[in-house]
């Protein structure tokens, strides 16, 4: 199996230059299809409700501006894709295209509520890009980056605030023998597959239980993937600030976690590892719910 098709919700703003460039090398390794997706917003929903009745022209005056606006943002979108394009060297299309010998991609512009339509998309997607920050770039963005990874269920790739050349120099799997990071694992085989080295880092906890973890080694063994084992001693910091921080000192290019492992809710509350990860990103992470 190789990912073929990469969706990215683009947005007009400086981070899809961020989340372009994490996609086409997520894209590389199989030579996929990335498509940018821009979501135009109705405009007659940017009127507001404010319990007094408002004159037709002045309703008219804000659909026009927000109108504007969108086109606005919709034109930096599709610009900014073709630059990084053409930096990443692939092919711009009209419609999606396999291809055995280059990376293709296109825009596409759809009308819609964004989450509702970034959610519809990532159905038939093999992976979903989301740029830095997310969970603070507004409820549209941070909601679609949600349902796309708890609710629609597919794999997501978060970037960090520079720019990515690369995600299979080396990638390390945050595993705790949980059910989402054994789906994370397996659902990111096919760049295990092709990385220059992998290693598996379980942060350690009391009581330690390296059985999972060696259950993982032998199950990436199956597939042909030499897998180095490493326990990390969390010491005084959270698991997400252990993982991360041991990730990051190992020169990863990726990292593999399951994703809201727990109750979103809870994660959310009590600062779990998805949040502490996703908020101090320092590098790709590769998820997946």
């Amino acid at each position: 199996m190789a990912f073929k098709k990469i969706l990215v919700p683009v947005i007009g703003a400086q981070q899809d230059r961020i989340s372009l460039s994490a996609a086409f090398a997520a894209a590389k390794p199989f030579n996929a299809h990335v498509e940018a997706l821009f979501v135009h917003p109705d405009p007659r929903e940017s009127v507001p409700y404010v319990g007094m009745p408002v004159s037709p022209e002045v309703i008219q005056q804000i659909v026009d501006s927000a109108e504007e606006i969108a086109q606005a943002a919709s034109k930096t979108a599709r610009a900014t894709l073709y630059v990084v394009a053409k930096d990443a060297g692939a092919n711009l299309v009209k419609h999606p295209l396999a291809s055995k010998e280059f990376v293709t991609c296109c825009y596409h512009e759809v009308q819609g509520h964004f989450i509702t339509r970034v959610g519809q998309a990532a159905r038939l997607a093999d992976l979903v890009v989301f740029g830095p920050a997310t969970l603070d770039s507004g409820p549209d963005v941070s909601g679609a980056f949600i349902e796309t990874l708890a609710h629609i269920q597919r794999p997501v790739l978060l970037s960090p605030r520079q720019p990515v050349r690369s995600l299979t120099n080396k990638i390390v799997i945050g595993f705790d023998g949980g059910l989402a990071a054994a789906h994370a694992l397996s659902a990111a085989l096919p760049y295990l597959a092709v990385a220059d080295a992998v290693e598996i880092f379980a942060v350690q906890q009391a009581p330690l239980d390296n059985k999972s973890l060696d259950e993982a080694v032998e199950y990436l063994a199956l597939h042909g993937i030499a897998a180095t084992p490493r326990v990390v001693d969390r010491g005084a910091l959270s698991a997400g600030e252990a993982l991360l921080d041991a990730a990051t000192k190992s020169g990863a290019s990726m990292l593999v976690i399951g994703g809201y492992g727990h109750s979103r809710l809870m994660e959310t509350m009590l600062g779990g590892t998805t949040v502490h990860l996703t908020s101090h990103l320092a590098l790709p992470l590769f998820m997946v719910h």
